[in-house]
């Protein structure tokens, strides 16, 4: 005998749904301090290939024109910087010495967020004819200015090789300023 059909209550209740929106809450707040810092390691990823790619570039057409290439910090995007505290963060060109042309040109923008430093006497970084930096080695240190402890080291031997690393060149740690 079927007496009728029954009353069947679906749904949540309010104790069940404030439960989950605390664990959503928890999770999220845990999850955004750890997004945060994979953004900023892939800025910083992404500022130091970009580097490395215009110094590949000038060491290969340093080569290719048998002639030399230099990279120097740039305000205008013209013309290098006369004297230079040796910070690159202004912008950065790559340019052809014979003749002053400019082959690329790295504007402060693009720098945006970040410090890069070149260590040693010279404020330019200059490709021979056959590829080598002989007299230019030196190493650039990209810091992000958010997060000190977030950098990277471009190292350029007096081969031509160029290469990044967590460390200066010799081993030393990187400092940023």
């Amino acid at each position: 005998m079927n007496i009728g059909p029954r009353n069947t209550v679906t749904g949540v209740t309010l104790v069940e749904l404030l439960v989950t929106i605390a664990v959503v809450a928890i999770l999220l707040t845990l999850g955004v301090g750890g997004f945060r810092t994979l953004i900023a390691n892939a800025k910083m990823t992404n500022a130091a290939n970009n580097l490395i790619g215009h110094l590949q570039f000038a060491r290969s057409e340093a080569v290719k024109r048998s002639a030399e290439v230099s990279l120097c910090p740039s305000t205008t995007g013209t013309v290098c910087v006369a004297q230079s505290d040796g910070s690159w963060e202004i912008g950065y060109i790559v340019k052809l010495d014979a003749t002053g042309q400019v082959l690329r040109w790295v504007g402060p923008s693009e720098m945006a967020g970040i410090t890069v430093t070149k260590g040693g006497t010279s404020p330019r970084i200059v490709f021979k004819g056959d590829g080598t930096a002989s007299g230019y080695a030196c190493t650039l240190t990209l810091c992000d200015t958010g997060d000190p402890a977030n950098k990277r080291g471009v190292i350029i031997s007096n081969v031509g090789r160029v290469r990044v690393s967590d460390y200066a060149t010799g081993g030393s740690a990187l400092t940023c300023p």
